[in-house]
């Protein structure tokens, strides 16, 4: 059935337009396949911590400030228009272990990642592959924190502004559909032939804790002696989840771009049976449940608005193979 594209609603098309960071930044786990990362979640932590910190230290004693107008306030620290601070932070840092880590390293990442022989004048070779880092055993790229604290801003606004006239069904379906069209348009498919629901699931999650700051039983900000603070609870890792690997929640990729990508991809055919490899992806597979966002994946599947994302698994190519 021909692919159809989805139709946002006109806020939504008006920010995803206007307002939505227009980066493009993509990743490639399988090249850190078996290649040891040390877990960053303290210096991630550390990192959050501090810009609030930073922010909540420049609010004055007293101060009259509900919660909302501080989460607007730390947002500026967290959020910009293209590239994130905290991959602009990841990039600069010695403290966040990745891979590649060095110049030359990175030199070899730019050649053999999975967009590095799609074609000539393919855009999205222009841009900087986003390397891999890793959390509680779950690997992703540094783009997926960035999705975390832009896109998650937007999804947030969006809820806070129309939670009191729709359902929470219809509003998460309103998200996504804002973060589909993110991913056809400007940070996506139009731009590097890459539809990832791994962006869509880190969008998601961000949603959740900027929704945390202000909401719930046990809200992130809290005041206490005329002071705001954020709470020491707060772990990066509570929202990292396997669906963030794109080794392991496959893309959907331009036809243009798919013939060459698929090659490199069955690559690493034979590392499928490697022992890290085979480790690693139980271990997903026992984390892995169903969320809101695969959900929402199968459903466009099933109406033919988008390919299957399985047809671009690995274990589909190198099914093909054999």
């Amino acid at each position: 059935m021909k692919t159809r594209f989805l139709l946002l609603p006109p806020i939504l098309l008006t920010a995803s337009l206007a307002s939505a960071p227009a980066r493009a930044l993509e990743t490639d786990q399988f090249y850190a396949w078996g290649k040891p990362i040390d877990d960053s979640s303290q210096y991630l932590n550390a990192w959050v911590q501090l810009q609030f910190e930073f922010t909540l230290d420049s609010i004055s004693a007293g101060d009259s400030r509900d919660c909302e107008s501080v989460v607007g306030k730390v947002q500026k620290r967290l959020q910009h228009s293209i590239y994130q601070p905290i991959e602009l932070w990841i990039l600069s840092s010695d403290l966040v272990d990745r891979i590649p880590r060095d110049p030359e390293a990175d030199k070899d990442y730019r050649s053999n990642y999975l967009l590095a022989k799609t074609f000539t004048l393919d855009y999205g070779r222009l841009l900087q592959p986003s390397p891999t880092l890793q959390v509680n055993d779950i690997r992703f790229g540094s783009d997926k924190l960035a999705h975390f604290f832009s896109e998650g801003w937007w999804y947030y606004k969006h809820w806070k502004k129309n939670r009191e006239e729709l359902s929470e069904d219809a509003l998460q379906h309103e998200l996504f559909q804002f973060g589909v069209n993110l991913e056809r348009w400007i940070q996506g498919t139009k731009m590097t032939g890459v539809f990832s629901p791994a962006d869509l699931e880190s969008n998601y999650q961000g949603f959740i804790f900027y929704r945390q700051l202000c909401h719930g039983e046990q809200p992130l900000l809290y005041r206490r002696a005329g002071r705001w603070h954020f709470s020491d609870s707060f772990d990066i890792g509570d929202y990292i989840q396997p669906e963030w690997d794109e080794s392991w929640n496959p893309n959907v990729y331009s036809p243009m771009r798919w013939k060459n990508i698929r090659t490199t991809m069955a690559g690493y055919c034979p590392a499928l049976d490697s022992d890290w490899v085979v480790q690693q992806r139980a271990h997903y597979a026992q984390q892995d449940t169903q969320t809101p966002t695969e959900k929402m994946i199968l459903e466009l599947v099933a109406r033919g608005e988008l390919p299957d994302p399985q047809d671009y698994d690995i274990t589909s190519v190198c099914g093909q193979q054999l």
